[in-house]
Protein backbone atom coordinates (compact mmCIF):
# COMPACT_ATOMS: atom_id res chain seq x y z
CA UNK A 1 0.00 0.00 0.00
CA UNK A 2 1.41 3.63 -0.74
CA UNK A 3 0.22 6.82 1.30
CA UNK A 4 2.19 9.38 -0.75
CA UNK A 5 0.14 12.22 1.07
CA UNK A 6 1.47 12.31 4.60
CA UNK A 7 4.73 14.30 6.70
CA UNK A 8 7.29 12.37 7.67
CA UNK A 9 7.43 12.95 11.00
CA UNK A 10 3.66 13.82 12.62
CA UNK A 11 2.53 17.31 14.23
CA UNK A 12 -0.16 18.59 14.15
CA UNK A 13 -1.94 22.30 14.24
CA UNK A 14 -4.37 21.60 16.35
CA UNK A 15 -5.00 20.42 20.46
CA UNK A 16 -6.43 16.73 18.71
CA UNK A 17 -2.87 15.90 18.73
CA UNK A 18 -1.96 12.62 20.57
CA UNK A 19 1.07 13.15 22.59
CA UNK A 20 3.41 10.21 22.36
CA UNK A 21 6.64 9.05 22.60
CA UNK A 22 7.88 6.39 20.59
CA UNK A 23 11.19 4.69 22.98
CA UNK A 24 13.27 2.08 21.88
CA UNK A 25 14.54 -0.30 24.24
CA UNK A 26 18.18 -2.24 24.32
CA UNK A 27 19.95 0.15 22.82
CA UNK A 28 23.57 -1.06 22.98
CA UNK A 29 22.45 -4.48 22.76
CA UNK A 30 23.99 -5.19 19.21
CA UNK A 31 24.72 -3.31 16.30
CA UNK A 32 21.69 -4.24 14.64
CA UNK A 33 19.75 -2.50 17.60
CA UNK A 34 21.54 0.10 17.58
CA UNK A 35 21.45 0.52 13.76
CA UNK A 36 18.10 0.19 14.11
CA UNK A 37 18.15 3.44 16.92
CA UNK A 38 20.31 5.35 14.11
CA UNK A 39 17.63 5.09 11.11
CA UNK A 40 14.59 5.43 13.13
CA UNK A 41 16.26 8.83 14.52
CA UNK A 42 17.12 9.76 11.10
CA UNK A 43 13.53 9.40 9.97
CA UNK A 44 11.81 10.77 12.57
CA UNK A 45 10.13 8.26 13.96
CA UNK A 46 11.47 8.24 17.53
CA UNK A 47 11.83 10.15 20.41
CA UNK A 48 13.90 8.00 23.09
CA UNK A 49 16.36 5.08 23.92
CA UNK A 50 17.37 3.62 26.39
CA UNK A 51 20.63 2.22 27.26
CA UNK A 52 21.74 -0.88 28.50
CA UNK A 53 25.25 -0.80 30.61
CA UNK A 54 26.83 -3.54 29.64
CA UNK A 55 26.52 -3.55 25.87
CA UNK A 56 28.22 -1.11 23.78
CA UNK A 57 27.92 1.96 21.23
CA UNK A 58 30.67 4.00 19.26
CA UNK A 59 31.38 6.94 19.72
CA UNK A 60 30.00 8.09 16.34
CA UNK A 61 26.89 6.59 17.41
CA UNK A 62 26.55 8.63 20.50
CA UNK A 63 27.12 11.49 18.24
CA UNK A 64 24.87 11.31 15.61
CA UNK A 65 21.76 10.39 18.20
CA UNK A 66 22.72 13.64 20.04
CA UNK A 67 22.73 15.50 16.96
CA UNK A 68 19.57 13.59 16.17
CA UNK A 69 18.17 14.96 19.28
CA UNK A 70 17.38 11.13 20.86
CA UNK A 71 16.61 11.75 24.51
CA UNK A 72 18.90 8.69 26.06
CA UNK A 73 18.02 6.71 29.23
CA UNK A 74 18.98 4.07 31.20
CA UNK A 75 17.54 0.68 30.66
CA UNK A 76 18.08 -1.10 34.30
CA UNK A 77 19.26 -4.60 33.80
CA UNK A 78 19.11 -7.48 35.97
CA UNK A 79 17.99 -10.38 33.58
CA UNK A 80 20.19 -9.33 30.64
CA UNK A 81 23.60 -8.33 29.59
CA UNK A 82 24.59 -6.60 32.73
CA UNK A 83 27.10 -8.73 34.78
CA UNK A 84 26.48 -8.40 38.47
CA UNK A 85 25.57 -11.37 41.43
CA UNK A 86 21.73 -10.44 41.18
CA UNK A 87 21.52 -11.15 37.84
CA UNK A 88 18.96 -14.12 37.03
CA UNK A 89 15.99 -15.17 34.73
CA UNK A 90 12.81 -12.68 35.15
CA UNK A 91 10.84 -15.39 36.87
CA UNK A 92 13.91 -15.63 39.55
CA UNK A 93 14.09 -11.63 40.16
CA UNK A 94 10.14 -11.69 40.70
CA UNK A 95 10.60 -14.04 43.62
CA UNK A 96 13.31 -12.53 44.83
CA UNK A 97 11.55 -9.11 45.11
CA UNK A 98 8.38 -10.26 46.38
CA UNK A 99 9.67 -12.61 49.02
CA UNK A 100 12.05 -9.65 49.81
CA UNK A 101 15.32 -11.90 49.67
CA UNK A 102 17.13 -9.23 48.01
CA UNK A 103 19.81 -7.24 49.89
CA UNK A 104 19.06 -3.27 50.32
CA UNK A 105 23.01 -2.85 49.65
CA UNK A 106 23.78 -5.24 46.65
CA UNK A 107 20.76 -4.01 44.40
CA UNK A 108 22.00 -0.32 44.95
CA UNK A 109 25.66 -0.78 44.63
CA UNK A 110 24.60 -2.50 41.16
CA UNK A 111 21.73 0.48 40.66
CA UNK A 112 24.94 2.77 41.44
CA UNK A 113 27.82 0.63 38.77
CA UNK A 114 24.26 1.18 35.98
CA UNK A 115 24.35 4.93 36.41
CA UNK A 116 27.48 5.52 36.56
CA UNK A 117 28.34 3.30 33.47
CA UNK A 118 25.96 5.28 31.34
CA UNK A 119 27.26 9.14 33.14
CA UNK A 120 31.05 7.11 31.83
CA UNK A 121 28.93 6.42 28.48
CA UNK A 122 27.31 9.33 27.59
CA UNK A 123 29.10 11.89 29.72
CA UNK A 124 25.71 13.17 31.15
CA UNK A 125 22.94 12.17 33.39
CA UNK A 126 20.16 9.84 32.02
CA UNK A 127 17.29 11.67 30.66
CA UNK A 128 14.89 8.98 32.12
CA UNK A 129 14.90 5.48 33.82
CA UNK A 130 13.41 2.44 32.64
CA UNK A 131 13.83 -1.29 33.58
CA UNK A 132 14.27 -4.53 30.95
CA UNK A 133 11.79 -6.69 31.72
CA UNK A 134 10.15 -4.00 33.83
CA UNK A 135 12.91 -4.99 36.89
CA UNK A 136 12.69 -0.65 37.90
CA UNK A 137 9.27 -1.44 39.18
CA UNK A 138 9.68 -4.24 41.67
CA UNK A 139 9.66 -4.49 45.10
CA UNK A 140 13.01 -3.36 46.88
CA UNK A 141 14.41 -2.40 43.27
CA UNK A 142 12.27 0.48 43.05
CA UNK A 143 12.98 1.67 46.72
CA UNK A 144 16.66 1.58 46.03
CA UNK A 145 16.19 3.04 42.71
CA UNK A 146 14.27 6.01 43.69
CA UNK A 147 16.61 6.30 46.70
CA UNK A 148 19.69 6.72 44.65
CA UNK A 149 17.71 8.81 42.00
CA UNK A 150 16.63 11.44 44.71
CA UNK A 151 20.23 11.52 46.18
CA UNK A 152 22.04 11.39 43.06
CA UNK A 153 19.93 13.62 40.94
CA UNK A 154 18.25 16.62 42.88
CA UNK A 155 19.23 19.14 40.87
CA UNK A 156 17.62 17.50 37.25
CA UNK A 157 14.14 16.69 39.14
CA UNK A 158 14.14 20.26 40.58
CA UNK A 159 14.00 21.54 37.32
CA UNK A 160 12.07 18.33 35.75
CA UNK A 161 15.25 17.14 34.01
CA UNK A 162 14.61 13.69 34.89
CA UNK A 163 12.06 11.69 33.88
CA UNK A 164 10.91 8.01 34.43
CA UNK A 165 8.95 5.23 32.72
CA UNK A 166 5.14 3.97 34.58
CA UNK A 167 3.27 1.08 33.10
CA UNK A 168 -0.32 2.12 33.18
CA UNK A 169 -1.99 0.10 30.74
CA UNK A 170 -2.71 1.87 26.94
CA UNK A 171 -5.38 -1.34 26.37
CA UNK A 172 -7.15 -3.25 27.83
CA UNK A 173 -4.76 -6.67 27.24
CA UNK A 174 -3.87 -8.97 29.82
CA UNK A 175 -0.16 -8.86 29.75
CA UNK A 176 -0.29 -5.49 30.26
CA UNK A 177 -2.09 -5.09 33.79
CA UNK A 178 0.04 -8.46 34.76
CA UNK A 179 3.24 -6.01 33.80
CA UNK A 180 1.03 -3.31 36.02
CA UNK A 181 0.63 -5.26 38.57
CA UNK A 182 3.57 -6.34 39.15
CA UNK A 183 4.94 -2.77 41.16
CA UNK A 184 3.43 -0.50 38.22
CA UNK A 185 1.05 1.41 40.88
CA UNK A 186 3.71 1.56 43.93
CA UNK A 187 6.15 2.94 41.22
CA UNK A 188 4.21 5.15 39.83
CA UNK A 189 3.45 7.02 43.49
CA UNK A 190 7.07 6.68 44.27
CA UNK A 191 7.60 8.93 41.55
CA UNK A 192 4.94 11.29 42.21
CA UNK A 193 5.64 11.82 45.75
CA UNK A 194 9.24 12.46 44.61
CA UNK A 195 8.46 14.97 42.08
CA UNK A 196 9.79 13.01 38.79
CA UNK A 197 8.15 13.14 35.74
CA UNK A 198 6.69 10.28 34.08
CA UNK A 199 4.66 9.45 31.10
CA UNK A 200 1.08 8.91 31.32
CA UNK A 201 -0.20 5.61 29.23
CA UNK A 202 1.76 3.31 28.43
CA UNK A 203 1.97 0.97 25.46
CA UNK A 204 4.12 -1.39 22.89
CA UNK A 205 3.20 -4.69 25.07
CA UNK A 206 2.52 -8.30 23.02
CA UNK A 207 3.69 -11.40 23.08
CA UNK A 208 6.68 -10.86 20.05
CA UNK A 209 4.97 -13.69 18.52
CA UNK A 210 2.77 -11.88 15.27
CA UNK A 211 3.67 -11.48 11.89
CA UNK A 212 3.98 -7.90 10.29
CA UNK A 213 0.25 -7.66 9.63
CA UNK A 214 -0.91 -8.11 13.05
CA UNK A 215 2.06 -5.69 13.76
CA UNK A 216 0.41 -3.49 12.40
CA UNK A 217 -3.29 -3.86 13.71
CA UNK A 218 -1.86 -3.57 16.90
CA UNK A 219 0.20 -0.19 16.25
CA UNK A 220 -3.03 0.94 14.86
CA UNK A 221 -4.72 0.04 18.26
CA UNK A 222 -1.83 1.63 20.78
CA UNK A 223 -1.73 5.26 18.52
CA UNK A 224 -5.97 4.96 17.82
CA UNK A 225 -6.17 4.60 21.92
CA UNK A 226 -3.61 7.41 22.54
CA UNK A 227 -5.02 9.89 24.62
CA UNK A 228 -5.70 12.91 22.49
CA UNK A 229 -3.75 16.88 23.58
CA UNK A 230 -7.56 18.13 23.99
CA UNK A 231 -8.61 14.75 26.40
CA UNK A 232 -5.53 15.51 29.03
CA UNK A 233 -6.17 19.73 28.98
CA UNK A 234 -7.69 22.48 27.40
CA UNK A 235 -4.69 24.42 27.27
CA UNK A 236 -4.06 26.96 24.34
CA UNK A 237 -2.09 26.85 21.45
CA UNK A 238 1.27 28.43 20.95
CA UNK A 239 0.58 31.47 19.17
CA UNK A 240 3.69 31.21 16.74
CA UNK A 241 4.38 27.81 16.02
CA UNK A 242 0.71 26.79 16.46
CA UNK A 243 1.67 23.27 18.11
CA UNK A 244 -0.28 22.06 20.74
CA UNK A 245 1.53 23.31 23.75
CA UNK A 246 2.03 19.81 26.38
CA UNK A 247 1.00 21.85 29.63
CA UNK A 248 2.69 21.23 33.03
CA UNK A 249 -0.21 18.65 34.28
CA UNK A 250 0.04 16.54 31.22
CA UNK A 251 2.34 13.59 30.00
CA UNK A 252 2.43 11.68 27.18
CA UNK A 253 1.46 8.42 26.09
CA UNK A 254 4.53 6.36 25.82
CA UNK A 255 4.75 3.45 23.30
CA UNK A 256 8.14 0.72 23.41
CA UNK A 257 9.38 -0.90 20.70
CA UNK A 258 12.33 -3.29 20.13
CA UNK A 259 13.69 -3.19 16.98
CA UNK A 260 16.74 -4.13 15.03
CA UNK A 261 17.88 -4.61 11.48
CA UNK A 262 18.57 -7.21 9.63
CA UNK A 263 21.42 -9.38 9.73
CA UNK A 264 22.73 -12.42 7.53
CA UNK A 265 24.38 -15.46 9.97
CA UNK A 266 24.68 -14.69 13.68
CA UNK A 267 27.05 -12.23 14.95
CA UNK A 268 28.19 -13.11 18.74
CA UNK A 269 24.97 -12.15 20.28
CA UNK A 270 21.91 -14.52 20.89
CA UNK A 271 18.51 -13.23 21.41
CA UNK A 272 15.48 -15.23 21.53
CA UNK A 273 13.11 -11.87 19.88
CA UNK A 274 15.51 -11.43 17.06
CA UNK A 275 13.16 -12.36 14.81
CA UNK A 276 10.64 -9.73 16.12
CA UNK A 277 12.85 -7.22 16.41
CA UNK A 278 13.38 -7.46 12.60
CA UNK A 279 9.82 -6.94 12.18
CA UNK A 280 9.22 -4.05 13.97
CA UNK A 281 12.18 -2.62 12.59
CA UNK A 282 10.90 -3.24 9.16
CA UNK A 283 7.15 -1.99 10.12
CA UNK A 284 8.64 1.24 11.87
CA UNK A 285 10.53 2.69 8.26
CA UNK A 286 7.38 1.97 6.75
CA UNK A 287 5.21 4.51 4.49
CA UNK A 288 2.48 2.06 6.27
CA UNK A 289 3.60 3.22 9.69
CA UNK A 290 3.88 7.01 8.53
CA UNK A 291 0.45 6.79 7.01
CA UNK A 292 -0.82 5.98 10.80
CA UNK A 293 1.37 8.61 12.24
CA UNK A 294 -0.44 11.02 10.23
CA UNK A 295 -3.72 9.62 10.12
CA UNK A 296 -4.15 9.17 14.26
CA UNK A 297 -2.57 13.30 14.28
CA UNK A 298 0.55 12.03 16.22
CA UNK A 299 2.35 14.44 17.78
CA UNK A 300 5.84 12.52 18.02
CA UNK A 301 7.93 14.08 21.27
CA UNK A 302 10.79 13.45 23.64
CA UNK A 303 11.02 13.36 27.46
CA UNK A 304 12.55 16.70 27.12
CA UNK A 305 9.74 17.88 25.43
CA UNK A 306 7.49 17.99 28.10
CA UNK A 307 7.98 20.12 31.58
CA UNK A 308 7.48 18.53 34.81
CA UNK A 309 4.49 18.28 36.37
CA UNK A 310 5.03 19.03 39.94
Amino acid sequence: MSHPNYQKQASSPTDDARPIIINVDDLGLSTAVNDSVLHLAELGRIGASSYMVGGTITDNDISHLKNFKVDLGLHLDLTGIFPSLLRGSLKSIIVASYLRRFNHMQVTDIIKQQLDGFEDRFGQAPVFIDGHQHIHQFPIIRHCLIKELTNRYSNEISKGALSARVTTPLINDVKSWIIYALGGYAWRHSCEHNHIKTNNKFGGVYGFDVDSQQLASLWEQWLQSAPRNAELSSGPLTPKAKLPIIPVNVSPTLIMCHPAVPENGHNGWEDEIKAAREIEYKWLISDDFGYLLHKYNVRLLRWSDITSAY
